[in-house]
């Protein structure tokens, strides 16, 4: 469907800046990157769930709200690749333009599970004070 990166590299460095700014002592503890993913994985799988439910019953006003909620969150921590995803759901939704559902579902299931792939190793490493550039679009 896209060409973007799964994670993007400007918002991590960014969430990166501002924990350096922010930080207290343990990195661990107060690592804003970290909570974000954390809560990320947490409720972003919901939202998948209930936009394949909203794409699969065809009301597209739930749909356009879910969809639009997890672009937002996914724009918060740099998944591109799953924002693009949700963008143009939501605008189909938006446009009752539903035709290829079949499709839209298959894409938001792999850029879901990418995403999600990405996030975790990054945070894997990140928690260990390992580099992450090559994870990082």
């Amino acid at each position: 469907m896209t060409n973007a990166p799964v994670i993007d590299r400007e918002t991590i460095v960014m969430l990166q800046e501002m924990d350096a700014i922010t930080a207290k002592g343990n990195a661990t503890e107060d690592n804003l990157l970290l909570e974000l993913i954390d809560d990320f994985l947490t409720h972003s799988a919901d939202l998948v769930k209930a936009i394949q439910h909203s794409l699969q019953t065809n009301t597209t006003a739930e749909l356009a709200a879910h969809s639009h909620s997890l672009k937002g969150a996914s724009l918060n921590i740099g998944a591109l690749l799953l924002f693009r995803v949700c963008d143009t759901i939501e605008l189909l939704a938006r446009q009752q333009r539903m035709a290829r559902v079949d499709y839209w579902a298959t894409e938001l299931t792999h850029a879901y599970r990418e995403t999600a792939l990405a996030l975790a190793e990054l945070r894997a490493r990140a928690s260990r004070g390992e580099t992450i550039d090559d994870l990082l679009g």
